[in-house]
């Protein structure tokens, strides 16, 4: 159990508003008539059907909760993206991608939201030792659409597109 923080509801606050600015920026609505029915502690999740994912707010950053997400993966037999909020430091965004697959989901974690020129929302590795730094998610109207190579040639280019991504994402938080 946590003690709840001004720094911690600030990141709950973030970590809910990023998910929900990245979930418009890629297309995706939320049904309420949804049939999908997630029993606690599953219940809090955003169900995204057209893309057939979980979406789920965070600031845990343990695995211990990834481990309680993908159990709610299964249940539901859907992807999940989980959007994590720092608690310190420059406000950021961090995301782990679960893939769902029939007999264990595949993750892949420490992406950080990178927009192209045109705003496309990419999911990329930020540093070259994180876990599987080649693979990119882009978060479009449908499924998470998994690339091996990240949408980016050059160092400079890299830079600027988390750069744009941190700029969307303060105008969001009202930091601009």
């Amino acid at each position: 159990m946590y003690i709840v923080t001004k720094e911690r509801a600030l990141a709950q606050a973030r970590a809910l508003s990023g998910a929900l600015a990245l979930a418009e920026r890629a297309g995706w609505t939320f049904d309420r008539k949804t049939s999908l029915m997630l029993r606690p502690p599953f219940s809090n999740y955003l169900h995204v059907a057209a893309a057939e994912l979980l979406l789920v707010p965070s600031i845990d950053p343990s695995r211990g909760d990834i481990a309680i997400i993908d159990r709610g993966m299964r249940e539901a037999r859907c992807d999940a993206l989980v959007v994590k909020a720092s608690t310190a430091g420059k406000p950021m965004l961090y995301c782990a991608v679960g893939r769902w697959r029939r007999q264990q989901n595949l993750w892949c974690h420490e992406r950080r939201p990178w927009l192209t020129e045109h705003g496309q929302v990419w999911l990329v590795a930020e540093h070259v030792w994180a876990e599987d730094p080649g693979t990119s998610i882009l978060l479009g109207p449908r499924r998470l659409q998994v690339a091996p190579e990240p949408p980016r040639l050059y160092a400079h280019e890299m830079a600027a597109g988390f750069e744009r991504a941190d700029v969307f994402l303060a105008q969001i938080w009202g930091d601009l």
